[in-house]
């Protein structure tokens, strides 16, 4: 018969063992959570947490980095230029601006809201050259989209009210850093619409889409109506009720179903007035491209390259 060891402490019974086990474990679990809450607590007040981004001067949301996009030469031979002519040549458009004025808003709004070098539109050896070198076809189309923007900015930016915020179209407004390739209507956010859909600017606004309670309509307007209001929701990333009263849709007491009427109004202006017939856009405007609200809003409610008050010159501005 084989004799058991005696316990090392025989007067502790397995009861009281294992609520010796339960204790030790518990207070190991809270040493080991407040370890962890002591580390993040002395992590976030010795380590400050990152600085917030730096809001650009000029627009809303939109980053001008990084800006190796205009190369050393080009900004030795604008400041050359500066120097050699205080007062502009040449100027068709930016009137009433001296040379570092225009320079100015050259390199923010032009060269920073395509993202492009002075190259891209100028002789960098005379700045003020019209024709006979590569690129002399650039800067009348560059001529072209200013007075564009500034037809939009005196004729439908300025009826906004200044609960809006009196921001200005400039050139990142639409390009948002691109040069060529503008995409009105991404697939990506067109995906549940018919890939051939476009605005519905051939109607008359106010009115040309309000369908609820008429009986006068058909399925295919209706099917109008609700695919331009998808396009809508998505491109300003908001729902219907931010512009609709949800009891009565046809109303407009909510201020910001006034504001797309006027923004309708100016993408219809934008079609019958820079778009030639077929659908190119005349001239060169836009690269063949038909507007949308997506163009300039890109998901948010104030399009990110909107320009703040004050910062398009203001023979460009809704306040020339």
């Amino acid at each position: 018969m084989i004799q058991q060891p005696p316990t090392l402490f025989p007067e502790i019974t397995n009861t009281a063992r294992g609520r010796f086990y339960i204790v030790a474990g518990l207070i190991s679990v809270v040493m080991a959570v407040a370890s962890i809450v002591i580390f993040w607590w002395i992590f976030y007040t010795v380590i400050p947490a990152p600085a917030p981004p730096l809001q650009n001067p000029i627009y809303v949301n939109y980053t001008q980095e990084p800006t190796n996009y205009i190369s050393a030469e080009s900004l030795a031979a604008m400041n050359a230029y500066i120097e050699a002519n205080p007062q502009p040549q040449a100027v068709q458009v930016l009137k009433g601006m001296t040379t570092a004025q225009i320079s100015a808003y050259m390199v923010a709004q032009v060269s920073g809201g395509l993202k492009v070098d002075c190259s891209y539109c100028h002789n960098i050896a005379n700045f003020a050259q019209e024709d006979g070198y590569p690129n002399a076809a650039k800067k009348v189309t560059a001529r072209k989209m200013m007075l564009m923007s500034a037809d939009l900015n005196q004729n439908y930016t300025a009826k906004l009210p200044a609960s809006v915020g009196g921001y200005q179209i400039t050139c990142a407004t639409c390009h948002n850093g691109k040069a060529a390739g503008l995409e009105p209507y991404p697939i990506e956010i067109m995906n549940t619409l018919p890939n051939d859909w476009r605005l519905p600017l051939d109607l008359d606004y106010p009115g040309g889409l309000v369908v609820t309670g008429r009986k006068d309509v058909s399925n295919a307007e209706v099917e109008q109506n609700q695919f331009a209001m998808y396009h809508m929701n998505v491109s300003m990333g908001q729902g219907c009720t931010f512009c609709h009263n949800s009891r009565y849709f046809p109303s407009y007491e909510v201020e910001q179903k006034n504001h797309s009427i006027i923004m309708l109004q100016m993408s219809k202006h934008i079609q019958e007035t820079y778009v030639a017939p077929g659908g190119r856009i005349a001239d060169g405007i836009m690269a063949g491209k038909s507007p949308s609200c997506w163009l300039c809003h890109q998901g948010a409610r104030i399009p990110p390259g909107a320009a703040k008050p004050g910062q398009v010159p203001a023979v460009l501005s809704s306040t020339p």
